[in-house]
C-alpha cells in the first residue's frame, strides 16, 4: 500500500506530461469515452489520407457573380441558371468566390452564412425540389466546393438562394453574397457551362464581377488534378520564341478519323520556374478550329477570339462546347502571343477533345508550326493527361472528394474538441484519485508522526518524572540530612563562635539548596509552554521559602488573562526572581517586599520592591547576582532596571518580551 501511494503521484505526473498514443491509451482507463473518440479520429485521418488535398485558392480576373446590396443581412437574394432544356440532374457544385487575401484572412469573399439550392422545371419555381438546405444553421466558410445531390430529378433551372447575407468588408450596414462558379453535372458533363443567368439583381463590374462569370468554368480551386510524387509531371507544349506579339503560331492534334466533337478543353501551363505567372503562354488572341484535312482548307470554327483580347485564365481550364461537330483534326492558332519577358511565346499544358464523355485526343499525334523542345516541354506533353499540378482527374469526382474532405475536417475539429474535453476529464479524475491517495498517505503519515510524537512525549515525561524523583529522593534526602546534622550540631553548648557560625551557614545553605532544587524540579516536570499563572504560583512558592520573617506579597495586575509561554521564558523569569529573593533575604535587611506582575500582548513586566537598607549601585559588588539577573533579562530580549539609594530600599524592574 505504501509503495502504491509513493508510486501513484509520479505515475500521474508522467501521464500528464506524456502526450504519446501509448500513454493516451492509459487515459482511457479513466475515461472510456476516449477510446471511442480515438477510434473515430483514426478512421477520419485514414479517410482524409485517401482524399486529394484542398488546393490553395487562387484569385483570377473573373471572380464570379456579385449580388446587389442590402441594408440587412436577413434579406433574400437569389441567382439561377437556365440549362436550356430539361436534363437529369446528378450533382450541383457551387464554389465560393475568392478575391485574394484580405484583412479578414484568405477565406471566401461574400460567401453567405445560410442558403439553399433548389431545382425546378419552370423559371418561376412554382414547383421545385430542394437539393440542399443550409438555412437552419451557419455553413462552413471555406474556399471549397459545396456539392448537392440531384436526387434523381429532371430540371431545367437551378437556383441558389441566400437568406443570411455576408457583410461587405469595411462596411457596417451593407450586405450581399458572391459566388465563384455554379456547375450542374448531368451524365458527367457540366451542362451549366455558359448557360443563361438571371437573378434578383446583380452588381456587374467587368472584368471582375459579372453574371456570365458564374458559368464560365473558372474557379478559385483551379484545374482538377492530383499530383503523383513518384511521377513528376511535365510542363506541356511550347512554341518557338518570337520577338513580336503579332506572330501567328499553331498546334494541332490528329484524332485518327473523323470523330464527333462535344467539347474542346484547353489547359493553361504553369511551369515551376514561373511560379507567380499562372496561365503561362496562353495566347491573348486565338482561333480554335476543326477539320477533316491536315491543311485546314475546309475548317469549322469552334471559337474565334481574334478580334479582342481573351482574359488570361490563370490555372483554369478553358472549355468550348460544340454542337453536332465532327472532325479528325483540331487546331489552336494563336494570332497574338503571350509576353514572357522581352519576347513572346505560345504554350499549353494539355489539349483535350471530348467525344461521348471520353478524351479522344489522349496520346494523339501532335503537329505544329514550330516548337521549343526540352525535357519538360515537348509535343507528347500536350496529350499525356497531365498538367503542372499533376494528373488530370474527373472534375465531378474531384469536387465531391474535396467536399468530403471539408466535411471530414469539420468532423475532426469536433472530435478533437471532444477529445480535449474527455482528456481534461480524465486528467481531473487522475488528479482526484492521485490527490485522494496522496491525502490518504499524508493523513497516514501525520497519524504515524503524531503517534511517534506522543510516544516520545510519554518517554520524555517518564524521564522527567524519573529525574525529578531521583533528585527529590537522592539529593533532597542528602540535603535534608545535612540540614538535620547542622541542627543537631548547633544544639551542643560547648561550640565556639566560629564553629557555630560555620554550622549555621551550612544549615542555611542546605535549606537554600533544597529550595533551589524544588524550583528546578518544577521546571523539570513542566513541558511544552506552561501558563503564566503557573509561573506566578512558582514565584509565590519561592518567596515563601526564602523570605522568612519578612512581610511579602505578589500581585498580578488585573485584567490578566492566562496565557502560555515557552519553558525557556519561565526558566529565566523564575531564576531571575529567585536571585532577587535571595539577595533580599541575605543583604537587604528588609521587613516588607512587594512584587507586581503584569502582562499584555507581547510584553511582560515584573517589579520587585523592598524597604531594606539599599546600597550604592555604583560600587562594585563582590558577588555575581546582579550580573546573572542582567544576563537573564537580555536572554528574554528585555531589560533590567535597578533603582536603589542607601537607606531607602531597592526596586528592580524586568521588562521582557513574550514570544
Amino acid at each position: 500500500m505504501a509503495s502504491l501511494r509513493t508510486t501513484f503521484p509520479w505515475l500521474i505526473l508522467f501521464l500528464l506530461m506524456s502526450p504519446s498514443s501509448a500513454v493516451a491509451e492509459v487515459w482511457t482507463l479513466l475515461n472510456k469515452h476516449l477510446a471511442s473518440i480515438d477510434h473515430w479520429r483514426s478512421l477520419t485521418h485514414a479517410r482524409l489520407a485517401s482524399l486529394p488535398p484542398l488546393p490553395p485558392p487562387q484569385a483570377h480576373e473573373h471572380a464570379g457573380f456579385h449580388s446587389s446590396f442590402s441594408s440587412t443581412e436577413d434579406a433574400v437574394r437569389w441567382v439561377q441558371v437556365d440549362l436550356g432544356k430539361e436534363v437529369p440532374v446528378d450533382q450541383v457544385v457551387v464554389i465560393p468566390a475568392y478575391f485574394g487575401a484580405t484583412s479578414e484572412g484568405a477565406g471566401p469573399y461574400g460567401w453567405p452564412a445560410r442558403f439553399r439550392i433548389d431545382a425546378s422545371r419552370d423559371a418561376e419555381f412554382t414547383e421545385s425540389v430542394t437539393l440542399f438546405d443550409g438555412t437552419g444553421q451557419e455553413q462552413p466558410s471555406r474556399v471549397a466546393p459545396c456539392v448537392a445531390d440531384g436526387k434523381g430529378i429532371t430540371a431545367r433551372y437551378v437556383r441558389f438562394s441566400a437568406n443570411r447575407l455576408a457583410r461587405q468588408l469595411r462596411s457596417q450596414n451593407r450586405y450581399m453574397f458572391c459566388l465563384g462558379e455554379l456547375m450542374v453535372f448531368s451524365q458527367g458533363v457540366n451542362v451549366a457551362l455558359h448557360a443563361a443567368v438571371t437573378s434578383t439583381r446583380s452588381l456587374d463590374t467587368p472584368p471582375t464581377w459579372s453574371a456570365t462569370h458564374l458559368v464560365d468554368g473558372w474557379t478559385a480551386l483551379g484545374i482538377p488534378a492530383i499530383l503523383n510524387p513518384s511521377r513528376p509531371p511535365g510542363n506541356g507544349w511550347h512554341s518557338g520564341i518570337s520577338p513580336l506579339a503579332d506572330t501567328a503560331k499553331w498546334v494541332q492534334v490528329d484524332l485518327g478519323s473523323s470523330t464527333p466533337i462535344e467539347e474542346v478543353r484547353l489547359y493553361p501551363a504553369h511551369p515551376p520556374d514561373f511560379p507567380d505567372r499562372p496561365g503561362f503562354g496562353f495566347p491573348r488572341r486565338f482561333r480554335l478550329e476543326s477539320s477533316n484535312d491536315a491543311t485546314f482548307t475546309n475548317a469549322q470554327v469552334i471559337a474565334d477570339h481574334t478580334d479582342a483580347d481573351f482574359a488570361n485564365p490563370a490555372d483554369n481550364v478553358v472549355t468550348f462546347r460544340t454542337s453536332q461537330l465532327k472532325g479528325r483534326y483540331v487546331r489552336l492558332t494563336a494570332t497574338q502571343l503571350w509576353q514572357r519577358n522581352e519576347d513572346f511565346v505560345f504554350a499549353l499544358a494539355e489539349l483535350e477533345v471530348m467525344s461521348s464523355g471520353r478524351n479522344v485526343a489522349m496520346g494523339a499525334p501532335v503537329t505544329f508550326l514550330d516548337e521549343t523542345s526540352t525535357g519538360s516541354w515537348n509535343r507528347t506533353r500536350l496529350v499525356d493527361g497531365e498538367v503542372a499540378q499533376g494528373g488530370l482527374v474527373d472534375p465531378l469526382s474531384w469536387y465531391r472528394e474535396l467536399a468530403g474532405r471539408v466535411k471530414l475536417e469539420e468532423e475532426l475539429i469536433k472530435l478533437d474538441s471532444g477529445r480535449t474535453a474527455a482528456l481534461a476529464l480524465a486528467h481531473e479524475r487522475a488528479l482526484w484519485v492521485g490527490g485522494t491517495l496522496v491525502m490518504s498517505a499524508a493523513v497516514t503519515g501525520l497519524a504515524l508522526m503524531q503517534r511517534g510524537r506522543q510516544a516520545r512525549r510519554r518517554e520524555l515525561e517518564a524521564l522527567r518524572e524519573r529525574i525529578a524523583r531521583d533528585l527529590h529522593d537522592e539529593v533532597g534526602s542528602h540535603l535534608g540530612s545535612i540540614s538535620l546534622a547542622g541542627e543537631l550540631a548547633l544544639r551542643q553548648k560547648d561550640l565556639d563562635e566560629d564553629t557555630r557560625a560555620a554550622l549555621d551557614e551550612m544549615q542555611r545553605a542546605a535549606k537554600q539548596a533544597a529550595e533551589s532544587m524544588r524550583g528546578i524540579l518544577w521546571l523539570v516536570r513542566e513541558e511544552g509552554e506552561p501558563s503564566l499563572l503557573r509561573l506566578m504560583q512558582a514565584l509565590r512558592e519561592s518567596a515563601t521559602a526564602q523570605l522568612h520573617g519578612i512581610d511579602w506579597d505578589v500581585q498580578v495586575k488585573e485584567p490578566a488573562l492566562d496565557r502560555a509561554a515557552p519553558l525557556e521564558f519561565h526558566r529565566h523569569v523564575f531564576l531571575f526572581f529567585k536571585e532577587a529573593m535571595h539577595n533580599i533575604a541575605r543583604h537587604a535587611h528588609a521587613t516588607e517586599v512587594r512584587v507586581n506582575v503584569a502582562w499584555h500582548d507581547h510584553a511582560f513586566d515584573l517589579s520587585i520592591h523592598d524597604n531594606g537598607h539599599g546600597f550604592d549601585a555604583a560600587r562594585k559588588s563582590d558577588g555575581s547576582g546582579l550580573a546573572n539577573m542582567k544576563h537573564r533579562a537580555e536572554a528574554l530580549h528585555g531589560r533590567m532596571e535597578l533603582a536603589t539609594v542607601p537607606g531607602s530600599g531597592t526596586t528592580i524592574t524586568l521588562n521582557a518580551q513574550l514570544a
